[in-house]
């Protein structure tokens, strides 16, 4: 006999004495709780129906990512908005809660627009930056234009760049570099 076979498929099990039919016996209760509370901060879809006639749900080992999707929760909250030059303002969030991953900060960014456009922005630099490293014409040019500053002020001032005024980085103190 293996020890599985000897383990109860719940790990807390109540045990009791009672009388069944005049004999003596013991009998062996599972465990069981129910938890009755508002998880989702109102945002679940079972909100919407009587408590009287939601079902029950069952919270089994590794399902509780489908038991998230299921309840179709989402929590909205704001943050302040360090993405922008100034730093004022508020970003509001709204994160829909799928599953336990939902929390990972890769995800969070991907429901956020601004920060998600930053990422993207990181992404694109990376990769030019490996281009730039591979390609020795497009280095040369890159230095050409760098050399010469009143070339990038004109790059900068031109139509070609209008709409992109809020992903420049912000003008720093020479002596704190």
């Amino acid at each position: 006999m293996s020890i599985q076979d000897a383990l109860p498929t719940s790990r807390i099990t109540l045990t009791y004495r009672t009388t069944i039919n005049g004999k003596e016996e013991e009998v062996d209760l599972p465990f069981r709780m129910l938890a009755l509370a508002d998880l989702s901060l109102g945002s679940s879809k079972d909100r919407r129906v009587d408590l009287d006639e939601r079902r029950l749900r069952s919270v089994k080992p590794g399902g509780l990512d489908d038991l998230m999707k299921d309840m179709g929760m989402s929590i909205e909250f704001q943050v302040p908005d360090r993405t922008s030059a100034s730093g004022d303002g508020t970003l509001d969030v709204k994160l829909p809660l799928e599953r336990m991953k939902s929390f990972h900060p890769d995800e969070f960014v991907q429901h956020v627009p601004k920060l998600k456009a930053l990422l993207l922005m990181r992404k694109l630099l990376l990769e030019m930056q490996a281009d730039i490293d591979n390609r020795k014409e497009l280095w040369r040019t890159l230095s050409e234009l760098y050399a010469r500053p009143e070339d990038i002020q004109q790059l900068l001032e031109s139509d070609a760049l209008k709409g992109f005024e809020n992903l420049r980085l912000p003008a720093g103190d020479a002596k704190s570099a």
